[in-house]
């Protein structure tokens, strides 16, 4: 989990770079989002912890976090949490975000 926060702070950092932000503005938007990650990331652990799980507020976690990282510019891990949303397959998704959360890394 450490790894997708680290990876979307210098993804960020570079984006507010180029956007002409200030070292000090920066380090605000950095702090900030990556305390909603961390808080956002906490929910949905903790929904994932009870069962039977809420569907509905799993998904608006998800949607959240992928706001969270589309903002701060990881495409690719915000893509991913699109995907996971899709109640198609919700049960092999939520094996994704406990493996997400026990190994690490998303996939």
């Amino acid at each position: 989990m450490e790894k997708v926060i680290e990876e979307t702070l210098k993804i960020a950092k570079e984006k507010f770079l180029k956007f002409g932000f200030k070292e000090e503005q920066i380090e605000q938007l950095l702090a900030s989002g990556k305390r909603d990650l961390l808080s956002e990331l906490e929910k949905l652990k903790a929904l994932l912890a009870t069962e039977p799980y809420d569907i509905e507020a799993i998904n608006k976690s998800l949607h959240a976090l992928k706001g969270l990282f589309f903002n701060m510019g990881n495409t690719e891990a915000g893509d991913i949490m699109a995907d996971l949303r899709k109640e198609d397959n919700m049960a092999e998704n939520i094996k994704k975000i406990k493996a997400f959360f026990k190994e690490g890394h998303l996939s």
